[in-house]
């Protein structure tokens, strides 16, 4: 009897470290250009890059989802609140480069004015946010 119990103990925690198939998760990662070259900032900068999901409609949906940026190279991930990744979909991608409290961006890159949008799936390798696209 207790060899059964532990068979669906076992079986239960490996439904849930499995996600029992649910949504795919992925890391999109990318970078951001300007000038065909990394964009960097000083350290004192911060650039924040944020996913809004989009719903079928092209409206802006209920989740976004904060990326990482590095300062130094210009590149950027997307690993989700739970760090297992973001669902696969389309999304408007907002950036902002903080600097003393002020977008140095001037709201250019908004979610009503970013011109990057991207179908994100498992096919995804590299998000390319040129800064020179003008739309």
């Amino acid at each position: 009897m207790r060899f059964i119990h532990f068979g669906w103990i076992a079986i239960l925690a490996c439904a849930a470290l499995t996600g029992c198939g649910g949504n795919p998760r992925l890391n999109a990662k990318g970078r951001v250009v300007k000038g065909g070259q990394p964009y960097t900032v000083p350290a004192g900068d911060y650039v924040r890059v944020t996913f809004y999901e989009l719903t079928p409609d092209g409206g802006t949906g209920k989740n976004s989802y904060a990326a990482t940026f590095d300062n130094a190279d210009g590149t950027f991930r997307a690993v989700g609140p739970d760090g297992r990744g973001i669902p696969p979909g389309k999304y408007r991608i907002c950036v902002e480069h903080e600097s003393k409290r002020r977008d140095l961006f001037k709201g250019a890159y908004n979610t009503d004015t970013t011109p990057f949008v991207f179908d994100i799936d498992s096919r995804t390798t590299e998000l390319v946010i040129d800064l020179d696209r003008k739309s």
